[in-house]
């Protein structure tokens, strides 16, 4: 006998004279239920132990521990024992009809749900003895997608749907899911959603000793304070749309209500947060799920809230700045973007007015943004440029001027070649660099694109941007 078999002995002499242990197949023939039934009762209160049997860890049962969980749970007992293990011949016949029903289009919930009625057997065992024939001989599944494992889009898509209201019925087929698993794979997005949140909040200590349920966080969550001031009718600025005047009509905040609102929105973004770390991405908690997407869409409504509220400084701001660009509504929409992040990054704490560093945030933006495009437009017109001077300079002989031509467009090229090819392309053709074609404007390469003229211009800027970064890095060469 082997040393562990003595030691284990020596545990079941302690334990017991008369008790004797079962394994799991034991246990489960002699209550006539299925392994799995059996490996089900242990994650319900069934006690069982990992015992070194032969230099094997098994899992053993104590005979009076079966006992005792029949004895308390009767009904169970009498349920398991009506659904006996599926013989092979009835594995085969399940398989074969399922290749059937699948050879003339039934989807995988349409074959469960059939075979579930005709056999008897429950849903969950016809799909995993499907999915187990599937995962065994992939060369002839019946379901060959369903082992396929859907890609991140197509989950969010999944989820997307479900939160519009399409039924479960309606998503299990369209994916081609069970709808346990249509579940399992919108609770899993959620969760992973959850994670990738930004939920950094600009903390301080009257936000991080507020406990939940306290009169504390009530205040902090109640209504905003009413402005006790009479409001004037604001001064609209000359030549605005109609559109762009209305923003004038939103009210200003007092300086307490955009306290009382920086304070809400922190708070709600740490208490989610402080909730994020409870939760378990495999096997994440539907009600905390709900109770963080809660507060996360609690705090972009005040977001949103205090960014229309500050939109006419946007158009303010911009109005100053139109004399280094025609293009007032690109500013306006650079500003937007510099009013949003001013408004996350914030510190409320320290007392000032968001204004003042709102104003400051957005005419930074502008100088950066407009210092950035001119220098690139330079480079980019310098090597036209040359270009044109080594034309000039080879004018009457054109196998030395296609030389000159053929070799700037090789420099150009290198250096597009590190920007994506949706880039390569706006950048092409705002410069005019491919041959006889002249520079756009943002709305022609918009059109062009099948995109806004705003959307080409934010990517113009991302691309100059990163060429400008190679550039310090020594990667490529703009001169």
């Amino acid at each position: 006998m082997k040393d562990s078999d003595v030691f284990f002995e020596m545990n079941y002499l302690e334990r017991s004279e008369e008790d004797s242990f079962l394994t799991v197949d034991e246990a489960a023939k002699l209550l006539n239920v299925s392994t799995k039934t059996i490996s089900r009762w242990r994650k319900q209160g069934l006690e069982s132990e990992m015992r070194l049997i032969s230099g094997r860890n098994r899992i053993i049962i104590w005979r009076s521990q079966l006992e005792s969980f029949a004895a308390a749970h009767p009904a169970r007992v009498e349920k398991g024992s009506r659904f006996s293990q599926m013989t092979d011949e009835e594995r085969h016949e399940i398989i074969e009809r399922a290749k059937r029903m699948a050879a003339v289009g039934q989807k995988l919930t349409q074959v469960i749900r059939r075979l579930s009625e005709s056999t008897g057997r429950s849903a969950e065992t016809i799909r995993y003895t499907l999915k187990n024939h599937d995962a065994q001989h992939p060369r002839d599944a019946i379901f060959p997608k369903y082992q396929r494992a859907l890609e991140e889009s197509e989950k969010r898509r999944l989820l997307a749907q479900y939160r519009k209201g399409v039924d479960i019925a309606t998503l299990s087929i369209e994916f081609e899911r069970t709808k346990t698993s249509v579940y399992r794979i919108i609770a899993e997005t959620r969760a992973k959603l959850i994670m990738e949140m930004d939920l950094n909040a600009i903390g301080c200590d009257e936000i991080k000793s507020v406990e939940e349920g306290t009169e504390a966080e009530a205040l902090i969550l109640g209504p905003m304070p009413s402005n006790e001031t009479k409001l004037r009718k604001p001064r609209l600025p000359g030549g605005l749309p109609s559109y762009l005047a209305s923003l004038y009509s939103v009210p200003l905040l007092t300086f307490e209500q955009e306290q009382h609102l920086f304070r809400k929105m922190n708070y709600l973004k740490a208490r989610a947060a402080r909730n994020r770390t409870m939760l378990d991405p495999k096997r994440p908690s539907g009600r905390l799920m709900e109770k963080i997407e809660s507060d996360c869409d609690a705090f972009n409504e005040v977001k949103n809230q205090l960014v229309s509220s500050n939109l006419r400084l946007v158009v303010s701001i911009a109005k100053r700045r139109t004399s280094t660009t025609d293009n007032l509504f690109d500013l306006i929409s650079d500003g937007n973007m510099s009013l949003i992040r001013a408004v996350e990054k914030f510190d409320y704490s320290r007392k000032n007015r968001f204004s003042t560093y709102a104003s400051w945030a957005i005419m930074k933006n502008y100088s950066r943004a407009i210092s950035d495009e001119q220098r690139y437009h330079k480079r980019f017109i310098t090597l036209e440029n040359e270009f044109n001077i080594e034309r000039e300079e080879e004018e009457y002989d054109s196998e030395a001027f296609e030389a000159a031509r053929t070799r700037q467009e090789k420099r150009v090229a290198n250096i597009l070649r590190h920007l994506t090819p949706r880039e390569q392309q706006i950048i092409a053709r705002r410069f005019g660099l491919n041959r006889d074609r002249e520079p756009l404007t943002l709305k022609q390469v918009g059109e062009e694109m099948g995109v806004t003229k705003e959307r080409i211009r934010q990517i113009e800027i991302l691309a100059l941007n990163k060429l400008r970064r190679l550039a310090a890095e020594n990667v490529v060469s703009l001169q």
